[in-house]
């Protein structure tokens, strides 16, 4: 059984590291095809590769790490829900028909998003998503969605760096201010 989940967490990894690597400038300027081509193909792929990671998950037999109850059945899937929608709001700012390759980039579509959600937390994204797994965790805490949401918070310290290093070439001095005054991934509490 542990064997089973090493080798998931390995299946997260390697899905996160070949994420990382096909979304990078460099790996995109040796690859011979147009931007919306290249984008709807990464985009099939993740997908694709991100639905057989879930499906081999399931097909895992993993023992509960807690004991669910009522209580982790309502928090988890409140914390998922908010997760779905920070994602689904995050969205608002970006065209979904560019992120996913069908329509090609417009000038408005390159510029800095500073606005909306994005002027509390830099990644919303990976906010969502992080609320997501661990909302699932909580709701059904076995041993393999423990394993996701760890791999999930191992990979976001190197995924956020290698994107920011990305806005950072894009954007220069005005990503670097908006870094300062944004927190990456949870907005900041003012207490009065």
């Amino acid at each position: 059984m542990l064997l089973n989940h090493l080798i998931f967490f390995g299946c997260w990894a390697l899905f996160y590291t070949i994420h990382s690597l096909l979304a990078s400038n460099g790996f995109k300027s040796k690859v011979a095809l147009k931007p919306t081509t290249y984008r709807l193909i990464y985009s099939l792929f993740s997908t694709l590769s991100f639905a057989f990671i879930l499906l081999l998950g399931a097909s895992i037999y993993s023992a509960f790490v807690l004991p669910p109850s009522p209580i982790t059945t309502y928090i988890g899937l409140m914390l998922a829900t908010f997760g779905l929608f920070v994602i689904k709001r995050s969205f608002r700012n970006y065209s979904l028909r560019v992120f996913l390759g069908l329509k090609k980039e417009s000038q408005s579509d390159q510029t800095l998003k500073k606005d909306k959600l994005q002027s509390k937390i830099r990644h919303p994204l990976y906010t969502g998503t992080i609320l997501l797994f661990l909302g699932y965790f909580i709701y059904n805490p076995l041993l393999v969605n423990l394993v996701s949401l760890v791999a999930l918070l191992a990979y976001l310290p190197f995924g956020i760096r290698l994107e920011e290093k990305k806005l950072i070439q894009q954007f220069g001095e005005e990503y670097l201010e908006y870094k300062k005054s944004t927190p990456a991934l949870f907005p900041k509490i003012k207490f009065s």
